[in-house]
């Protein structure tokens, strides 16, 4: 626990301990009925503190009213609002000396004064939450849907940075609006569609992806049930809160065995459910402009409404960059089963969900990739129409999910009848930062060859990391697999910094990992930073317990000048952001290491953290490395 809340929520006890000492030392110490009463008044003091804290936040932040942690607490507040109504008549006794004994309480009474005292308190705590709950900037609606100048966008995406962005200040000064309602279900379904079961993981091995034992091996190391643990299904690829927003669809006619269509998986059942028709995947497939002749489209979207249950406003960021760990996976089993999937930059999201039968402002697509037997086409580019950006103002406003549907409609494209700019691909290395003498050179090392579907299936988030310092060839191996092993796929913005806490051979403190040279550049070294780490990552032990931790980190200048747009942009870096995780996932893997992403954190502190400028740099995402405990 970060010390200045402890010190807070102790300094009552502390008061309380301070006078009790100075009574002692006096010689005047207080009898036990005296301590009675003072112990009860102070169980009273945090009971409402915490009833009120406790009813605030879920008036607040829409939390579970009813979880398992919430009913232990629940439990605690009956039994003690019990006790306290047993020895209300004691201390009020006391509290009012002597003449209280003429007036004794009934047991009716004590207890309804303890239970008016608690909604009293409980009525405090909603009717601030609700009035921070009213507190967002709200994002109104511009005069038409594409009625502003493109040049807003780069204002508008900044805008919603800012409306995303934690700090602790702003958890007390603003709060959403929006009603979550209820939680949608964990896994979407088609009840009364045609079902297509799909062959089991394990029976991928030497199927081709025209195959549906290829293409079943591809969806199920992307969205499948890998997992279960504490009642929670896990999925192949991580996911923040375990919620799992992203759902896949496939569209295509070069599968064997799949008629032509368009097919939802389902992850649950491991099976292929029709959709829609076929005249409709027909549409989407024109709708990408895929180069070639693919076997297959893989439509992924993202239910915001799983996402936004627990983490509001900052949902989105935490859909895009789970979407890049899906993708990578995907990738990977592509190649895995003889294919090649390719990432399409550009896409109409309207037409995509329309051909998709979907509510876009509550289940929007994110990505579209284009499956390939053997190898890619060439001159991808050219081959793509053009595009440009929504045009929509910084205030824009009347979504139901308010800043998490503001960001998915700011990121989205339409086809341009004439005019825009082409699609393109991101540049095959990081952009380069000069050298300095005070570089820590890193050792280049060969890949390991890995079996990609085996590390997908045994992946898990580790939380817990031995004592020993990670070895400096092992970050190296990580480092050389996010960033220089792959080039950047959809955005070249991302930029990767390193805090090392226990790093052999590598002093304490902040890096900055130049790709190009294979060196760590250093930002605060030598500097012990692991109380800051964890504090700046919301008291995360995860962050300050291991060894080092990645920070991805967005070049704004990149963001700008992207010709898709700042608003597409803004997307691709958090989707590049989880594809670059995802490789340390593996790579730690297949080394026996520990890693465990994480997305919430302040992102003031995160930027002090490694020294970077927020006017050209923003921080995307923490990634947790270290040795296995």
């Amino acid at each position: 626990m970060h010390v200045n809340k402890l010190f807070w929520v102790m300094l009552p006890l502390l008061a309380a301990f301070a006078w009790l000492g100075q009574r002692w030392l006096r010689g005047r110490a207080p009898s036990r009925h005296a301590m009675n009463v003072g112990i009860s008044l102070l169980l009273m003091a945090y009971v409402l503190a915490t009833a009120g804290l406790g009813l605030f936040w879920i008036a607040n932040q829409q939390l579970p009213v009813f979880d398992w942690h919430y009913l232990f607490g629940y439990g605690t507040l009956l039994l003690v609002v019990v006790h306290l109504a047993f020895n209300f008549r004691v201390v009020w006794r006391f509290l009012r000396g002597p003449r209280a004994a003429a007036v004794p309480a009934s047991p009716a009474r004590r207890g309804l004064l303890a239970g008016l005292g608690a909604l009293l308190a409980g009525a405090l705590g909603i009717a601030l939450g609700l009035r921070h709950g009213r507190s967002e900037v709200r994002i109104e609606a511009a005069a038409g849907p594409y009625a502003a100048p493109a040049a807003g966008a780069l204002a508008a995406v900044e805008r919603l940075h800012e409306f995303s962005s934690h700090s602790r200040a702003g958890v007390m000064l603003r709060a959403p609006s929006v009603d979550w309602g209820a939680p949608p279900v964990a896994f979407k379904r088609y009840p009364d569609a045609m079902r297509v079961a799909l062959p089991g993981p394990r029976m991928a091995r030497g199927r081709a992806v025209t195959e549906l034992g290829g293409l079943g091996a591809v969806l199920w190391h992307t969205a499948g049930v890998s997992a279960e643990q504490g009642g929670l299904k896990l999925r192949a690829s991580p996911s923040s809160g375990a919620l799992f927003a992203t759902e896949l669809y496939v569209a295509g006619d070069g599968v064997q065995g799949l008629a032509p269509g368009l097919w939802h998986y389902d992850a649950l059942g491991h099976a292929l459910e029709r959709s829609a028709p076929a005249d409709r995947a027909a549409a989407l497939m024109a709708a990408a402009a895929a180069p070639g002749r693919p076997v297959a489209l893989v439509v992924a979207t993202a239910v915001f409404r799983r996402t936004g249950q627990k983490y509001r406003d900052r949902s989105y960021r935490y859909e895009w960059a789970d979407l890049g760990h899906a993708l990578e996976n995907l990738r990977l089993a592509a190649s895995a089963v003889g294919g090649f999937a390719r990432l399409l930059p550009a896409f109409d999201e309207t037409e995509a969900g329309a051909a998709l039968g979907l509510d876009n402002a509550q289940e929007g697509v994110l990505a579209l990739v284009a499956l390939y037997a053997g190898a890619p086409p060439k001159a991808a580019v050219q081959t793509q129409p053009l595009w440009q950006p929504v045009a929509l103002s910084p205030t824009l406003g009347g979504l139901p999910l308010g800043v998490t549907a503001a960001a998915h409609a700011f990121t989205a494209l339409r086809a341009a009848s004439a005019g825009g700019q082409p699609a393109r691909e991101p540049a095959a290395s990081a952009a380069a930062v000069p050298t300095q003498p005070a570089s820590a050179l890193l050792p280049r090392l060969p890949p390991l060859r890995q079996d990609a579907l085996g590390l997908i299936a045994t992946r898990r988030s580790r939380r817990r990391f031995a004592a020993e310092p990670l070895p400096l060839e092992a970050l190296a191996a990580v480092l050389q697999r996010m960033v220089l092993g792959e080039a950047p796929l959809l955005s070249d913005a991302t930029r990767v910094y390193v805090v090392a806490h226990a790093v052999a051979g590598l002093p304490a403190g902040a890096y900055r990992y130049r790709a190009e040279a294979q060196a760590l550049r250093p930002t605060r070294a030598p500097a012990l930073l692991r109380d800051t780490a964890r504090a700046a990552a919301l008291d995360q032990d995860v962050i300050g317990d291991a060894a080092a931790v990645c920070v991805i980190a967005l070049d704004r200048a990149a963001l700008a000048a992207d010709p898709l747009g700042p608003g597409r942009a803004y997307r691709h870096a958090f989707i590049e952001a989880g594809l670059q995780g995802e490789r340390l996932y593996l790579e730690a893997e297949a080394r026996g290491l520990a890693a465990c992403a994480v997305g919430a954190f302040y992102d003031d502190e995160a930027a002090r953290l490694v020294a970077l400028d927020p006017a050209q740099e923003w921080v995307l995402h923490f990634a947790a490395l270290g040795p296995r405990a």
